[in-house]
């Protein structure tokens, strides 16, 4: 999914209220923020924005491949890249949106959120990624009237921000076992969470699982950490004494 046009022009705002402006099926459309989350509730969002790419820019843009999904959603940067993985780790979700309308403030401000999640249980979420060493006070203000208006509607918001080495190089690793083809059948998924149930570390129940093939197993293994389905604690080095649980189920 890759933004092709521009598709907000100058807009005639209203003094004293809060509105959204989005695009979808081709056409602009704009309205008060309460009726305009009822008016867009299933449709398909475009682009409300269209990112700018100059020489020399420090930004990547670029696709991730979202696992829940199974399709691309594009990215303005590596932090946001970072970002849709988390949301794709963390939350079950029909659709994502990337930059998918702009709110204009009652006070005048406006603002472009990164991400619209839809959830499998239709609940909205809106996310902004940002760098805490690049946010401004500015920006706090601005993230923050976004988090008190949405929430007014009933939508949830989330600024996620960047992650330490540690846990950004855990969190890269088990991803790349987010892929189906990791995924075990149902008779070895079942053995796989026994094992794990009954192995208090990852040392542990790598032993338990050693066959005459050499980490036969621990791809799924891997995979259903992305799951959740073994839980372990990111944010500390992992080793063969990391810490394992029963996770939450997918």
């Amino acid at each position: 999914m890759r933004p092709k046009k521009p598709i907000t022009k100058k807009l005639a705002l209203q003094d004293g209220r809060d509105e959204l402006h989005w695009r979808a099926d081709g056409e602009a459309h704009s309205a008060p923020i309460d009726r305009a989350a009822r008016m867009f509730a299933d449709q398909a969002l475009d682009f409300a924005r269209l990112p700018r790419k100059f020489p020399g820019q420090s930004n990547y843009h670029g696709s991730y491949w979202f696992a829940g999904m199974g399709a691309s959603i594009w990215h303005e940067s590596l932090t946001e890249y970072l970002g849709l993985m988390l949301i794709d780790h963390l939350h079950e979700v029909r659709a994502v949106y990337p930059q998918p309308f702009l709110i204009t403030f009652a006070d005048g401000r406006s603002h472009y959120p990164d991400f619209l999640v839809v959830h499998a249980d239709q609940r909205r979420t809106v996310i902004d990624v940002h760098p805490t060493s690049t946010t401004t006070e500015a920006d706090k203000v601005t993230f923050e009237n976004t988090r008190t208006l949405l929430e007014r509607i009933g939508w949830r918001y989330e600024l996620l921000t960047e992650m330490d080495p540690v846990h950004q190089a855990n969190f890269e690793f088990i991803a790349g076992y987010r892929h189906p083809r990791y995924r075990p059948t149902d008779e070895l998924e079942a053995k796989l969470l026994m094992a794990a149930a009954r192995r208090p570390t990852f040392g542990s129940l790598r032993e338990a699982l050693r066959s005459d093939r050499p980490g036969e197993h621990l791809p799924a293994v891997y995979h259903l950490m992305w799951r959740r389905q073994i839980g372990l604690d990111l944010t500390t080095p992992f080793t063969d004494r990391t810490q394992l649980w029963k996770g939450a189920s997918r």
